[in-house]
């Protein structure tokens, strides 16, 4: 049996339309699971939408609509950018599906069970935009400073879930698991975030919250957002019945720093409690800017996701968005930037640089692939999936521009068009260098630029079944067969000037 790997994003609060943030949380994930695809790893990965709660109720109640009509909406729109930026996802999980409702009562249930869910009255200032009640100390000049807008005083009896038991277990997990949590800064605080824990709220009175799922056993009683939500991970693969044991527990879950406490703290404390394995890692990502100035709808700077590809294509726009944004750090989105990223690295980078091998193929080779020439390729490998394994998907992007320019280099330094003239038989050595390397090239492109990726293999003439055949295999150097027939086509990418669309 081949080795599992289970990935997941957070799913997307459907409140509004996606922005680019959520787009590169979808492609950071898309990377990673195309990449274990290729290592011949069973991979499942889940994305989707969160569609209960305070903010989607009074959303609904703005735009004059019920709240699943609403979450229909938006939730289709999310499903739509998944299949725009080609995301590869195996389930797209919605919070609202009755699967998902038996699932997170039962977690509940199990909870329960435990002993580590209780009711009582309280009082408490709760932030909507959050879903989260807050302490005088989370607040700035009184109000939420990821909102920006002063909590609501709340009184009402709740069930709330015994979080402050799971301090030495979470300390231990840690202590036992140095990665539980990447990258480190964002590790470093979670484990403050365990010094000072609290019992947490994890329902509301249906009279105050009318949409989400049931209690068990107590319909006057909401579940809070946050014990709904995270259990869609489960959901996704079979939960609770015994089937989900085949992909749990998760490998990765992709998420944005502002959730890292729900999903490092709370979570594996909720999956302790149920008597579930907890998760074995949280991948945090940093935030984008927009032209070196914070994203915000007040300002008027939220990037659309559907404008960027219907602009630019999918393609480039993946290629931009992976390149520019390292997952350890925040990023800057700059248009400017993707233009001068789409006309150097992949007009005159290596769209340039397989037009010009395979158009001297089809000029002195006849258009034929001569014969093997030896030649090394791994160390660059190395490097690549050094990169992948350590999430650095920008530097691993590096690596494959760095044998692009290994490739020109050799062109320029070889001169073929001199070669064909003095040395026929070193023009052909040179010349299968240069095509294998491509070959090469465009299986590490596959995770991050697929269409790009298998438009290349096409045009060499090449059937590798990516993600399906071993990626240990097809690294071998030699398996661009002497005699097929190659073909250079149109230009991989456009000239954004010219009137044909750009790759999409």
């Amino acid at each position: 049996m081949p080795d599992k790997f289970y990935i997941t994003t957070a799913i997307a609060y459907v409140n509004s339309d996606p922005h680019i943030g959520y787009a590169l949380e979808l492609l950071y994930a898309d990377v990673l699971a195309r990449y274990h695809r290729m290592r011949a790893e069973d991979v499942f990965f889940v994305t989707g939408t969160d569609e209960h709660g305070s903010k989607i109720l009074q959303a609904a109640e703005r735009a004059k609509t019920e709240p699943q009509a609403f979450t229909n909406k938006y939730s289709a729109r999310f499903r739509l950018l998944a299949d725009l930026l080609n995301i590869a996802n195996d389930d797209f999980i919605r919070t609202t599906e009755d699967r998902h409702r038996v699932a997170a009562q039962e977690l509940w249930r199990r909870a329960k069970l435990s002993g580590k869910i209780y009711k009582k009255k309280y009082a408490g200032l709760y932030c909507v935009g959050c879903e989260a009640f807050k302490t005088d100390k989370d607040l700035v000049e009184g109000k939420c400073p990821d909102h920006n807008t002063a909590p609501e005083h709340l009184e009402e009896e709740n069930y709330f879930f015994k979080l402050t038991d799971y301090k030495d277990a979470l300390t231990k997990l840690f202590a036992f698991r140095p990665e539980f949590v990447v990258p480190n800064g964002r590790f470093n605080e979670v484990k403050e975030w365990v010094k000072d824990l609290e019992d947490i709220s994890i329902s509301r009175s249906s009279r105050q919250l009318t949409w989400g799922i049931p209690v068990p056993d107590d319909p006057e009683q909401v579940m809070y957002v946050w014990f709904d939500a995270l259990t869609n991970y489960l959901t996704a693969i079979g939960f609770p019945e015994e089937r989900y044991k085949k992909y749990w527990p998760v490998d990765v879950h992709v998420i944005g720093k502002e959730i890292s406490r729900f999903h490092a703290v709370m979570w594996p404390a909720m999956l302790m409690a149920a008597g579930v394995e907890v998760p074995h890692q949280v991948a945090v990502h940093g935030h984008i800017s927009v032209d070196g100035k914070k994203m915000s709808k007040s300002l008027g700077n939220v990037v659309d996701p559907f404008k960027v590809v219907e602009k630019f294509g999918t393609e480039p726009t993946r290629y931009f968005l992976l390149r520019e944004m390292p997952f350890n750090s925040d990023g800057d989105f700059s248009e400017a930037r993707l233009r001068e990223r789409y006309a150097g690295d992949l007009a005159n980078g290596v769209g340039n640089l397989v037009s010009r091998v395979l158009a001297m193929i089809e000029k002195y080779c006849n258009g034929v692939v001569p014969a093997v020439t030896p030649a090394l390729i791994m160390p660059s490998w190395l490097a690549y999936q050094q990169h992948l394994a350590n999430l650095d998907l920008h530097l691993a992007l590096a690596d494959v521009w760095d044998v692009v320019a290994s490739a020109d280099k050799m062109v320029t330094e070889r001169e073929p068009w001199v070669l064909a003239k003095t040395d026929p038989a070193e023009l052909a050595k040179l010349l299968y260098v240069l095509a294998e390397t491509i070959r090469h090239i465009a299986l590490m492109l596959w995770p991050f630029m697929p269409e790009t990726a298998e438009k290349i293999l096409a045009r060499l003439g090449v059937t590798h079944d990516l993600g399906k055949e071993p990626l240990s295999e097809l690294q071998a150097w030699g398996l661009l067969k002497p005699g097929t027939i190659v073909s250079k086509g149109e230009p991989l990418f456009p000239r954004l000037d010219n009137p044909l669309k750009s790759n999409s």
